[in-house]
């Protein structure tokens, strides 16, 4: 405030200093940023970090501006640091320049008495920075202007922010991967550049590659998102990495290969393109029957994983509000991936996902209500045991099998005693009986759909 320049006094301030009056603490002096400013930059404040922040490229926590400060006896300061790209954005989108003001006084307080009559000097270095000078005995002070201004054009900046909308990136990078162009009918090395393939509108006169034209990977590829399920949801056909981007259209094939079109992995930040190209292989066959429906056809599918069914029935029995089922916690339903390698691991969390899934969600008294009311008796088992004395009402002996619920808690059950012989036993026996661990759990989720076919029937 009071700057001296009708210029700077027109400006908009970046940064507001504010004390909370009264209040007792450290806490009583903050600072406040221009709420247009984090409004435009999509900015939120994080107090974990003291920082505004947002989601990078690839869905890592930026700092963007951050406020440190440092309290002691004699003295308190703090930073606030912008990070210069975002700033130059904004800068540039609203015609503006960057006015940095600095006042640095020294002198000896317990010997100060006056400024005195000598001079002041004003220094020009440029027509951006300039500042006034004094020194006077064991005092001096420095005071000036430097004008930060875009360094970039408003309409780079412009085309930049609109290519971040798209999923275009700024100073895009392209990988080649081993791919099959069945335009030409070989398989071959295709660069993600838009340039190295066409499409079906452009193709007129040229020889290139479709961009559909799919690259193969070993399933491994997929592990590093399956294991980062606060930064990574992994669907039945697409990746989306928080507010940072997003991969469609994957699939598996009958070789078990995961597979993806040239188009959508050149939309992927270069560090994931690097990391899908580490896994990339010739294809051991061709895409999978569901992308080519989907995908060529444009048709819909009338199969799908039973995995997918769970979910569907889970999704409804949340809309209708089952008395005798609670979905715990929503982030499940995106939480369980089909297991696709050879890792005992993955295969054992898959079945953990589906146990806090559907097993946690059985409420155990309202089971019991519904054994009172047919009159049956019971102890203190829990929902598994409980349901299996509804289903079992006909049976001779009282009680009907839950076959694949049993299953899914055996394994969660056994999931931190990987190296005990009863474990090791399951999974060997799971390999010999199903030959993957792909293959096996499938088979439970198509037992887990049937039975919770039969208890919703005798439930509701």
């Amino acid at each position: 405030s009071h700057a001296g320049a009708k210029t700077l006094d027109a400006g908009t301030h970046l940064v507001f200093g504010r004390t909370f009056e009264g209040w007792a603490d450290d806490n009583r002096n903050y600072f406040e940023i221009s709420q247009e400013y984090t409004h435009l930059s999509g900015i939120h404040w994080r107090p974990e970090y003291r920082s505004y922040c947002q989601f990078d490229d690839n869905g890592d926590l930026a700092h963007i501006v951050s406020v440190t400060s440092r309290y002691s006896d004699e003295a308190e300061a703090t930073l606030v640091s912008f990070s210069w790209e975002k700033l130059e954005d904004y800068l540039a989108i609203s015609n503006s320049s960057l006015v940095r003001m600095f006042d640095f006084t020294l002198l000896r307080r317990e010997s100060f008495s006056s400024w005195g009559n000598g001079p002041e000097n004003f220094h020009r270095i440029s027509d951006d920075f300039f500042y006034r000078q004094k020194i006077s005995g064991n005092a001096a002070y420095t005071r000036g202007v430097q004008i930060v201004r875009p360094k970039r054009k408003a309409s780079k900046v412009s085309n930049d922010i609109q290519n971040g909308w798209s999923g275009r990136r700024r100073e895009k990078q392209y990988v080649e991967f081993i791919a099959r162009d069945w335009r030409n009918g070989k398989v071959t090395k295709i660069s993600t550049d838009p340039k190295a393939t066409t499409n079906y509108f452009e193709a007129a006169g040229n020889t290139l590659p479709h961009e559909l034209s799919p690259a193969f990977f070993r399933p491994e590829v997929l592990s590093k998102y399956k294991t980062d399920r606060e930064k990574y949801t992994v669907g039945e056909r697409d990746i989306q990495c928080r507010a940072a981007w997003g991969l469609r259209g994957f699939d598996v094939n009958d070789a078990g290969q995961v597979h993806a079109y040239i188009c959508d992995l050149r939309d992927l930040p270069y560090g994931e393109q690097q990391h899908w190209a580490s896994y990339n292989e010739e294809p051991k066959t061709g895409i999978s029957k569901r992308a080519y429906i989907n995908d060529f056809k444009g048709d819909f599918v009338n199969f799908t994983h039973p995995l997918q069914e769970i979910l569907s029935i889970s999704r409804r029995w949340n809309t209708e509000k089952k008395a005798w089922w609670k979905l715990r916690n929503e982030t499940l339903l995106d939480a369980i991936s089909v297991p696709l390698t050879s890792s005992r691991d993955e295969w054992s969390e898959s079945f953990m996902g589906l146990s806090q899934l559907i097993v946690e969600g059985f409420d155990v008294s309202a089971i019991r209500k519904k054994l009172d009311d047919l009159g049956v008796s019971y102890e203190k088992e829990q929902s598994i045991a409980l349901l299996e004395k509804v289903c079992g009402r006909s049976h001779k002996n009282g009680v009907t099998p839950l076959t694949g619920l049993r299953t899914v808690q055996r394994i969660r059950q056994i999931k931190g005693h990987a190296g005990n012989k009863e474990a090791n036993q399951i999974a060997r026996d799971v390999i010999a009986k199903h030959e993957s661990y792909s293959e096996h759990f499938k088979h439970v989720c198509e037992l887990v759909v049937a039975e919770l076919g039969i208890i919703e029937r005798l439930m509701t």
